[in-house]
């Protein structure tokens, strides 16, 4: 299947490091991986949602996986190129906050809200309004994520 989604570490990045310190994971991003066309999408804090090229050259860990729902989620990401990245998320952290907030996104509630918009819930069936984060340590908590491959090749 061409369409992944990659959790990966980003190398040299404060807020990569915030994330893996506060969130005690060594998961700091997550996006989607066409790997037939090479490209990527997601939530970043350069850019917000956007297609971007494939590359590993700033990531230390990559790991793929599949789900059920995998392409529509997809599809339904790229209806959300454009949407500035959520820096309330980094706080939200530490914090309770709306996660639901469709105007701009944090990279792996952005991951989260796709599925569930295609009717693929990654995560707990508990009411959404008592999550108030989702990260990419969350995501492999996942019991709907299909593990690939150790080093995510691109």
């Amino acid at each position: 299947m061409p369409v992944r989604v990659q959790i990966v570490t980003e190398r040299w990045n404060p807020i990569s490091a915030a994330i893996r310190f506060s969130t005690r994971s060594w998961a700091s991003h997550a996006e989607f991986v066409d790997t037939d066309r090479r490209i990527t999408v997601g939530a970043r804090s350069i850019g917000g949602v956007k297609v971007r090229p494939c590359g590993k050259d700033h990531y230390s860990r990559v790991e793929q996986f599949t789900a059920p729902g995998i392409l529509q989620a997809y599809e339904w990401a790229r209806t959300q190129l454009g949407k500035p990245y959520d820096f309330s998320a980094i706080a939200g952290i530490a914090v309770d906050r709306n996660w639901r907030d469709e105007t701009k996104w944090f990279c792996s509630e952005l991951i989260v809200a796709s599925f569930e918009h295609v009717g693929f819930p990654l995560l707990s069936t508990r009411p959404s309004a008592a999550v108030w984060r989702y990260t990419p340590r969350d995501l492999l908590l996942s019991r709907n994520l299909t593990f690939l491959n150790q080093k995510g090749d691109l």
